[in-house]
């Protein structure tokens, strides 16, 4: 015979779903709260892709690169904006996402050496920014 479980009072199960509860949104607010590692993650990525594409001249490739990358940047500079008191990290995603549509336009005119400078801008901008909110 099994022994009998002792019931939780109402107060006290409802103090062990509200803990619950809480736990959980905390997860997921320190989750919005931090800079999502996969998107910098995907932005390198998207970044030696597009250099790649340009260098091949593969205008195809580097097309979607470039706007997936300023989409991405937006993202960046709308977090940095959020977060506050990180001025340079607003304006280091806003000049990449501006980079990224320059970039745009040198493909479009199938300018590649243009497109080459400014992807080297790009990837300059992003190191500066690393150096600066880049956790090891």
């Amino acid at each position: 015979m099994r022994p009998r479980r002792e019931r939780r009072s109402a107060p006290a199960r409802l103090a062990a779903v509200a803990l619950v509860l809480t736990a959980a949104a905390f997860g997921v607010r320190s989750a919005e709260d931090g800079l999502d590692t996969e998107l910098m993650q995907t932005i390198e990525d998207t970044n030696k892709s597009l250099a790649s594409s340009i260098a091949l001249q593969q205008s195809k490739q580097a097309t979607a690169d470039a706007k997936e990358l300023t989409e991405m940047f937006a993202q960046v500079e709308g977090y940095y904006s959020r977060k506050g008191d990180a001025a340079d990290a607003v304006d280091l995603a806003r000049k990449s996402r501006e980079l990224s549509t320059k970039i745009l336009g040198h493909i479009d005119a199938k300018d590649y050496g243009a497109a080459t400078n400014t992807a080297t801008d790009l990837s300059r901008t992003c190191k500066t920014c690393h150096n600066f909110y880049k956790k090891s």
